[in-house]
């Protein structure tokens, strides 16, 4: 594959949005994103990062002495095999992507650099994007697909970067300002924020200039799906109080229909809600921001088959068994008689009690047994054991108390220490203050006396 640059390349500055898009156990989970440019040295260009940690806002000065201490990072380089027909310079993208990986990707993919193996899996061009995947085999020979989007950095006119409040909790996009003078003013924190705004900024309750767009991965059990666009719909109650009504839009991507599938999840102009059935447990939601604004560009959330497991089994089995917790021997005793009464059959769908019955009976029999022979073994002579039957119970599973506990400690000590630094502030009382308030304890204690 080669691909031609667009002549104005030297003056432009573009996105790069990476996934690993399959042969993964996250596979379509944002992996990460450049920024970078390229820079022509004879023959070759090299594909450079920007320094965007370490910036100055302020004096000229400041400004070229940042410039000239932290520079930009050299990623790769790739010769120019020709110029193009639109006058552009071409270049063997397979060397560029595919060779140079693990420059993206990290080691996890060197393996495309030993073995010459690899597979152009998508290649689809757009006026303002390119979407380019290669299938190589990963550094332990897995078969992984590598999905590069590429577009030119953009952010949305009118948009302002707005710095974060310590007090709110916030994913941030953050750089040192070394133009500022105060320790406490040098490192600057946007927050990452869409960009959203009323149509009718007179009206109290709005429709947004463009909604936030999700679309639901065909990838998604169709059992769930409705009850996921509800779930993220809910979120359009949250922006009703700052007057923006349906600032979210839900579409389905179906493979059935065909409906939305040309759309690429990877691509860095949609949002998607992927789901994997790779039996974690979680849900993920990065985004990708403007690096300069912490304006968010994309964002595809993960979410997995374990919950569905996890789920079941903090219903089914972990919660009849914390119901259990704390039960004195007579209360099981008491249970095993009045089965209707038990958690682990109340919690327990209908179809399964009657099994979960003859499981406790049987369990409960059996230890009855073991007691009589361990006391018979023993040369106690005393059968009398005759209680009840009992039934298994476990303990240790809630932590719930200590962790509530450790929760009040800490909090104790914080007003402790408030309550310190007060009494610290206090002005201290004039000899005449102190004088006075022993009179009124005195009166006071007068009036006590003769009511007693």
């Amino acid at each position: 594959m080669y691909g031609e640059l667009p002549g104005s390349y030297a003056s432009q500055r573009y996105y790069i949005a990476l996934t690993i898009s399959s042969g993964d156990l996250f596979a379509g989970l944002q992996y990460r994103e450049m920024l970078v440019y390229w820079r022509r040295y004879d023959k070759s260009l090299a594909l450079i990062a920007p320094q965007l940690e370490m910036r100055s806002t302020g004096e000229a000065e400041s400004k070229s002495s940042v410039k000239r201490i932290f520079t930009d990072r050299v990623l790769l380089s790739v010769p120019i095999a020709c110029i193009g027909p639109k006058g552009g310079p071409v270049i063997d993208l397979d060397k560029l992507f595919v060779s140079g990986a693990s420059s993206f990707f990290g080691s996890s993919v060197r393996g495309a650099l030993a073995s010459r193996i690899f597979s152009i899996a998508k290649a689809k061009t757009f006026p303002k994007n390119v979407e380019l995947a290669f299938e190589v085999p990963a550094s332990n020979g897995q078969l992984t697909t590598l999905h590069y989007s590429i577009s030119p950095i953009r952010g949305t006119p009118g948009y302002r970067p707005r710095k974060a409040d310590e007090r709110v909790g916030y994913f941030t996009t953050s750089y040192s300002d070394l133009g500022k003078y105060r320790d406490q003013d040098v490192r600057t924190r946007f927050i990452n924020r869409w960009h959203l705004e009323k149509r009718d900024p007179k009206l109290s309750m709005s429709p947004p200039k463009k909604p936030i767009t999700f679309y639901i991965e065909h990838t998604t059990p169709a059992r769930y799906r409705y009850w996921l666009k509800q779930g993220i719909l809910s979120w359009n109650k949250a922006f009703e109080k700052i007057g923006i009504r349906e600032a979210i839009e839900v579409h389905y991507q179906d493979a059935a229909t065909g409906r939305y599938m040309d759309l690429d999840p990877e691509d860095v102009r949609y949002n998607f809600v992927r789901w994997l059935n790779n039996d974690v447990a979680t849900a993920i939601g990065p985004s990708r921001v403007n690096p300069y604004t912490g304006e968010i560009l994309d964002a595809d959330i993960i979410l997995t088959d374990g919950w569905m497991r996890n789920f079941r089994y903090e219903f089914d089995d972990l919660l009849p068994d914390v119901a259990m917790e704390g039960f004195s021997q007579e209360t099981l005793n008491w249970l095993l008689e009045r089965p209707q009464w038990d958690p682990r059959l109340r919690l327990a769908a209908p179809a399964r009690r009657g099994a979960i019955r003859q499981d406790l009976l049987a369990t409960a029999r059996r230890e009855y047994q073991e007691q009589v022979a361990a006391r018979q073994a023993a040369g106690s002579g005393h059968a009398g054991a005759t209680s009840a039957i009992r039934s298994l119970k476990l303990d240790g599973l809630c932590a719930a108390a200590k962790g509530k506990a450790f929760d009040v400690g800490l909090m104790r000590m914080y007003l402790d220490i408030l309550a310190l630094d007060e009494e610290e502030e206090k002005p201290e009382e004039k000899p005449e203050e102190k004088k006075e308030e022993k009179k009124e304890e005195k009166k006071e204690e007068k009036k006590e006396e003769k009511k007693e």
